[in-house]
């Protein structure tokens, strides 16, 4: 059964609870005011750099020197985000000055979801999408516009001072990295060069180029060899005709001559049967020259390519940041009009005032009029009474009318003192 079937019925309940959407409707709007009042107003400012492309070709100083703007720019924006950066930004403009009590922490929060750093890419028609950033926005919300436009230029320098700082840093290390390793492999050359030239001293008559000579000296060893022993053989035939003194004599120099010649030859075969084993560890270090000879022929071209880029960075001829835009003050909010917010929120507490109403009515569905109980029970009254309220009556509902507007005065305070507490701060965002 409701309370509610007719327009009468609705103007009857208006009149009824015409106290209680006053009241609702005059506490929201003093809040909605309040609140309000204490909203702050947002300025934004914008400053944006542009990527400029390398003034010199990149064929020049090749691909020693990393040039992702992408990487670099998420490097950026973390050490400019850092809370030690923030905290000097923070005492450099003064920011929070007349909220001395905020905790460091809240402070640097609070200037940190203010500030947002966009990369800006721009597509070339047949090309697909940009993948690589042509530039970048830096946007700071402050209820202070001057301070808005100073902090966002501030970031901006910070951004091309630190880009310009890394990439100094970035050839500065590589340039010392492939001169290191410069050195080093030409003292690794230089030892191994020492090395082939101490085997080849100690193994000389194996060596391949060596091999030829060796072999024909040991033909022509073994042919003395064999003319020694006939001449021995001939000296011991006709040893009856000499006398015994020029025999011995004779058989003496022949018998050492071929004992060098023996020796020679053992010497020679010697050195014929190291040959392959010196072939191949000479083979083995010749290959490790070799390697490091490349190496450093690599190394010595990347260490030219970051000089070069070394030269190019100091004098600004590679991929720079520059100063597109420069933040200036802005003269009207970003943030919700007041007057608007105020009237939104009165009608709201209006809106919940009837709500509220319908909501109570709904809970208490008493029959109120004649008309009510003939379509609700189909009975037509005879004599309608009127409601007589007595005096006591009068007076309770009065205290309790009187006790609800008193309620209500005593928390209004306390909810604008919380609204003041919570918006205060962010009011006073960037205040001297």
């Amino acid at each position: 059964m409701s309370a509610i079937q007719s327009m009468p019925d609705v103007m009857r309940l208006l009149r009824r609870r015409l106290w209680l959407i006053a009241l609702v409707g005059v506490v929201g709007a003093i809040l909605s005011v309040i609140i309000a009042l204490n909203q702050p107003k947002v300025f934004q400012a914008t400053a944006v750099i542009q990527i400029e492309s390398p003034q010199v070709g990149r064929d020049l100083t090749g691909q020693t020197i990393a040039t992702d703007a992408n990487h670099r720019l998420q490097l950026i924006e973390q050490r400019l985000m850092a809370r030690d950066n923030l905290v000097k930004v923070i005492e450099r403009h003064g920011l929070f000055a007349n909220v001395p009590n905020m905790p460091l922490a809240e402070k640097v929060h609070q200037l940190r979801i203010s500030a947002r750093i966009t990369p800006i890419t721009v597509g070339i028609p047949g090309m697909g999408p940009a993948t690589a950033p042509s530039g970048l926005s830096v946007t700071v919300n402050l209820n202070d516009p001057v301070k808005a436009a100073e902090v966002a230029n501030d970031f901006v320098e910070t951004v091309i001072t630190q880009n310009r700082e890394r990439r100094m840093d970035l050839v500065r290390e590589t340039l010392d990295f492939f001169s290191a390793e410069e050195a080093r492999v030409s003292a690794q050359i230089a030892e191994v060069e020492g090395v082939i030239a101490d085997f080849k001293r100690a193994n000389g008559a194996s060596l391949p180029s060596s091999i030829t000579p060796v072999r024909e000296e040991l033909r022509t060893l073994n042919e003395t060899l064999l003319d020694l022993d006939q001449q021995i053989i001939t000296l011991e035939t006709e040893s009856t005709r000499q006398r015994q003194e020029v025999f011995a004599r004779q058989i003496g120099q022949l018998t050492d001559q071929r004992a060098l010649v023996s020796a020679r030859i053992a010497q020679n075969e010697a050195a014929l049967a190291a040959a392959p084993r010196v072939e191949r560890e000479l083979g083995a270090l010749t290959r490790d020259l070799t390697q490091l000879q490349d190496q450093l022929s690599t190394i010595t071209t990347s260490r030219v390519e970051a000089e070069m880029a070394s030269v190019l960075e100091s004098r600004q001829q590679q991929e720079r940041f520059e100063i597109l835009e420069t933040a200036i003050p802005p003269q009207f909010p970003v943030s919700a009009s007041r007057k608007k917010l105020a009237i939104a929120g009165a009608l709201a507490s209006l809106v919940l005032g009837l709500a509220l109403v319908i909501t109570l009515e709904l809970l208490n569905p008493a029959i109120r009029s004649a008309a009510q109980l003939e379509k609700e029970l189909e009975i037509t009254p005879v004599v309608t009474i009127p409601v007589v309220r007595l005096r006591h009556e009068r007076r309770r509902r009065a205290l309790r009318i009187a006790g609800t507007v008193l309620m209500i005065l005593l928390v209004v305070p306390i909810v604008v003192r919380l609204v003041q507490e919570r918006l205060m701060p962010l009011r006073l965002l960037g205040g001297n």
